[in-house]
């Protein structure tokens, strides 16, 4: 049994929202440049970026910059970590345990998030440690979930908790200057509100969920046990210091979730619960928040927009590629690997019914990139997304000056396996590593720009 309730807007190309293309990529091409409103809702035209400076406001016309094309910069790692904290034993103050970011600051300081015990370690450029922050708890500078971080103006580091609904903000020694509310915009201490990391000057950038909108689909017997199937609509939204929201850009859809219900009898009580499905090829909202940029996309493959610190469109760029439909049978391999753990044969039939179910329901085309982040300077680097990756396989990183976007080939960085970056310098790639036993270090690469071979 399927119900289906509202439509999302599709971004693929499809009638539904997790159509996409996939690997295979042939070359990024910049959209159109044209008023704000059609810059987020097409990608046709001539090439260009829109400039900030002749927009005339949110919404105004955005003039096209010169067509003149520059060779695009190539990037490649030190061979070796020039940085790395933390500790094989698991424990001491340079132990991490559940790392959920890493900045560093102008004065080469290095911050961690280290979710897993509620705090903030603070390092020196060296990688010397500094000082701890936070604890779990509800008072002030105290946590309850660590999620983002982010560098502020002043060599300062701002930390938001989503449970208690909070930003913290810490000097580069880890004291804590001030603390600010903004559960008061998100209708219930952070609820329906997924939050990417903070501007220089301090505004908070995050996709909030729109009541009442968005798409499920049910596969099985709601609510005894059925598969089940959301996409949100979601709204991205600016908030500054003072708990003012602003929303820019326009709603697209947000996570694609997919969740196992099931109805069981417990103490003579009918109980429902859910399970969610970890499935690689869902697609989702793709922020990136640094200094003072914003790019926004969506993994089904709709234009990645540049949008400033007050939410103007500054320049766009989509992505082209070819489409590669259920390379090697990896949906269908999944799903034997997923429904291979029920013991019972007749169960294992059918939850593989519904998995075949909603397999058919939704197009065969993979994600376009997998992630996004922003390089200081406004690079956008693209994560390639590969149906085949595992903890031994290198990510692959396209890098692009929105403003000069070029052939991918030329703009290719490779990480090393098991390497999470969470923030790119001018010159420097600082991120997580994880060795063979998942024990978590922090690693800072040297970022080296590499004549073109042109």
């Amino acid at each position: 049994m399927v119900a289906g309730l509202t439509d999302v807007p599709a971004f693929g190309g499809s009638g539904h929202p997790c159509a996409g293309m996939s690997l295979g990529l042939k070359v990024l091409v910049l959209c159109a440049a044209m008023s704000a409103c059609e810059a987020e809702e097409s990608g046709g035209g001539q090439r260009g970026a829109v400039s900030e400076s002749d927009q005339g406001g949110p919404l105004g016309a955005g003039a096209v910059e010169s067509d003149a094309r520059k060779e695009p910069r190539r990037y490649r790692l030190s061979d070796q970590p020039l940085l790395q904290i933390g500790s094989a034993a698991g424990d001491g103050e340079v132990a991490f345990h559940g790392i959920t970011g890493a900045v560093r600051l102008p004065s080469g300081h290095i911050v961690v998030a280290n979710s897993g015990a509620w705090e903030l370690k603070f390092f020196d450029p060296h990688g010397g440690f500094l000082a701890v922050a936070g604890r779990y708890g509800d008072g002030p500078g105290d946590f309850r979930s660590l999620s983002r971080i982010g560098a502020l103006r002043e060599d300062r580091v701002a930390a938001v908790d989503r449970l208690v609904g909070r930003v913290s903000v810490f000097s580069s020694d880890g004291v804590l200057e001030r603390t600010y509310n903004v559960s008061q915009v998100l209708g219930g201490v952070g609820r329906g509100t997924e939050w990417y990391g903070f501007l220089a000057n301090g505004t908070l950038v995050g996709v909030e969920t729109v009541a009442g909108r968005g798409t499920e689909a049910r596969y099985g017997d709601y609510p005894t046990s059925a598969l089940v199937y959301k996409v949100p609509i979601v709204q991205p939204v600016l908030i500054d210091s003072l708990g003012q929201a602003v929303p820019f850009a326009r709603t697209m859809p947000g996570d694609e979730t997919l969740s196992e219900m099931r109805m069981s009898s417990e103490d003579g009580m009918m109980r429902v619960g859910g399970v969610r499905t970890v499935m690689p090829f869902l697609n989702s909202a793709a922020v990136a928040v640094r200094g003072s940029s914003v790019a926004v996309g969506h993994t089904s493959a709709s234009p990645i927009t540049l949008y400033s610190a007050q939410g103007r469109p500054r320049a766009f760029f989509a992505l082209e590629m070819e489409s590669l439909e259920d390379p090697e049978g990896k949906r269908r391999a999944w799903i034997d690997d997923r429904t291979s753990g029920f013991g019972d044969r007749g169960v294992r039939r059918i939850w593989r019914a519904r998995y075949e179910e909603f397999m058919s329901a939704t197009p065969a085309s993979l994600p376009a990139f997998k992630s996004l982040l922003l390089q200081e300077g406004g690079n956008v680097w693209v994560e390639v997304f590969d149906p085949s990756a595992d903890a031994n396989t290198p990510s692959r990183w396209i890098v692009q000056d929105p403003f000069n976007v070029g052939d991918f080939e030329d703009a290719i960085v490779e990480l090393p396996p098991g390497f999470r970056p969470y923030d790119i310098g001018s010159d420097y790639v600082l991120g997580e590593w994880r060795d063979e036993l998942g024990v978590e270090f922090v690693q800072m690469y040297g970022l080296i720009e590499v004549a073109s071979d042109r």
